[in-house]
């Protein structure tokens, strides 16, 4: 890889806060970034790193009204004397949440119009469209409609409006988190390729690194006040700081680990009447059959994980079992009662919904008011919820933001509020649509702690996730989505055995067993 002597970027005792009384979120950051690096950016949720990312592309603190004091350089020269937009052409991001970033309603009108802001000729338009789709996996989705795409598809379509700028810098926020595991390495595959072919520098933002590390040459670590603490090679960083890595709240990738976590026995489900039913549910939005005649129970205290590709209909399923779709055909009962004979405001109570973007269920103006909006709704009275809800915001570590506006919030922290609002309650079931997306480590184990001690009080608990290890962990049965029914429904091991189905469905083995899978065949010890 051809390295420059001569910095990309540049900071020096660079500072950013939102409010100008505010402690900073970028804490006096100094560090160089040289064409050609592959850079590792980490460190706890609400440590700054998406902030970061902004702030070196010129986006804050010009979009908001933020404060920074210290200096970044492109290339030699201050970020504050290049014109509006400018900046942005060199200094690509692909953000955390891709829907944040498209103007358009289809994917060839989004990819053209990034073309029309470059001026590029209409001429020459379709070619570089179809050069991009093809480089991103997705020629085949040129015509659909971005909101019809799975949250993957859509992380997809926003690298390729990045790419189309030619960016000497492409910063990538979380890329993988919506991703299923087989097209999470593919991307991370194309990147590499990226890479190789145009020289661009990187800066990859991820909480679980292990996927990565084969690209990356240097690894920066900031701590939970936005300062730099460590800045190394990734061997060095895991290696030699390994504990350090673990107090921050960062996940130790799983190579640099002496221990694997081995899976669970099943816990025992005592009853034998199901907390919910789906029965020969079907799907269709317009012409396409989403879901096929899916019928399972969910027992009371069972923790269920539903896996599958980048659009198989996992979020589709989870919204039909909360009643926010209704089913083209079948049924679904909840606790005995057809599910669309349920009052609404007792059919909250009784369920909860984390959906895939947390954003999509914040309706108030402040932290402390998202929490606690469903209690008021319940009339209980405020010296009941008060002490409930300053315990859910110790326990989410959302106290320090208890007056700010939801959407002011990290990825990771709207996230965990976002399951919080759900957990006024013991509620009978829980759905969560990718829950530990945006989480660190510390975080996720609080997270599983909490939905744990809710299943040993008999919740219900149905999981969307591609995280296999997760499911290895926790899970008491996995249900496999595949072209749109249910190809496994069993214990987690069923599946680790069954490679034909790992590869139709496009997941992988977890950690565990990969490493047991490579010790058997002598290549490490």
């Amino acid at each position: 890889m051809k390295m420059s002597l001569s910095p990309l970027l540049e900071l020096k005792d660079y500072s950013f806060s939102y409010e100008s009384q505010e402690k900073p979120i970028i804490n006096n950051l100094s560090c160089t970034i040289h064409d050609g690096d592959s850079i590792l950016l980490m460190g706890a949720s609400g440590s700054g790193k998406s902030t970061l990312a902004l702030c070196l592309n010129g986006l804050y603190p010009e979009a908001i009204e933020g404060y920074s004091s210290g200096d970044i350089y492109f290339r030699g020269t201050n970020i504050n004397d290049f014109k509006k937009g400018e900046l942005n052409q060199k200094i690509g991001i692909v953000f955390q949440d891709p829907e944040s970033q498209f103007c358009m309603l289809k994917v060839e009108d989004e990819l053209a119009f990034t073309l029309e802001n470059l001026s590029v000729p209409r001429s020459e338009m379709v070619r570089k469209i179809d050069r991009v789709l093809d480089q991103v996996k997705m020629t085949n989705y040129k015509n659909r409609k971005i909101h019809e795409l799975s949250g993957g598809q859509k992380q997809k379509i926003a690298l390729a409006a990045v790419l189309l700028m030619e960016p000497d810098l492409l910063i990538l926020d979380e890329p993988t988190a919506n991703l299923d595991p087989v097209s999470s390495l593919e991307f991370i595959a194309l990147v590499g390729e990226l890479q190789d072919n145009t020289e661009m520098s990187i800066i990859v933002i991820e909480h679980q690194a292990d996927d990565w590390l084969h690209l990356m040459n240097r690894c920066i670590v900031l701590d939970q006040k936005g300062q730099l603490m460590l800045d190394d090679v990734p061997d060095h960083v895991f290696n030699q700081h390994a504990e350090l890595v673990k107090e921050l709240g960062i996940f130790l990738p799983n190579q640099y680990e002496n221990t694997v976590e081995q899976n669970p026995l099943p816990s025992i489900v005592s009853s034998t009447h199901p907390c919910m039913s789906v029965n020969q549910m079907s799907f269709k939005r317009k012409k396409d059959s989403i879901l096929k005649n899916i019928s399972f129970n969910v027992y009371p205290g069972e923790f269920i994980s539903i896996v599958g590709q980048n659009g198989a209909g996992k979020s589709t399923l989870l919204q039909l079992m909360s009643r926010l779709l209704q089913p083209s055909e079948g049924s679904v009962t909840f606790l005995n009662r057809p599910l669309n004979e349920w009052d609404e405001r007792e059919l909250r109570k009784r369920t909860g919904f984390v959906f895939q973007n947390p954003e999509h269920q914040f309706i108030t103006d402040t932290v402390y008011d998202e929490i606690t909006f469903g209690m008021k709704l319940n009339e209980k009275p405020e010296k009941d919820f008060k002490a409930v809800a300053n315990e859910l915001l110790e326990t989410f570590h959302l106290t320090h933001h208890k007056w700010s506006n939801p959407f002011a919030l990290s990825g990771g922290q709207k996230r965990r509020l976002s399951v919080a609002t759900m957990l006024d309650e013991t509620p009978d079931l829980l759905l969560f649509d990718e829950p530990t997306f945006g989480q660190d480590a510390h975080t996720t184990l609080e997270l599983m702690k909490i939905i744990i001690n809710l299943k040993r009080k008999g919740t219900s608990v149905v999981f969307i996730t591609h995280d296999m290890d997760l499911v290895d962990q926790y899970a008491d049965r996995v249900i496999v989505l595949n072209n749109g029914r249910i190809a496994l429904d069993g214990q987690p091991e069923e599946l680790w055995q069954n490679d034909d189905l790992l590869k139709e469905a496009r997941l992988r083995k977890p950690y565990r067993m990969e490493r047991k899978e490579v010790e058997s065949v002598g290549l490490i010890h």
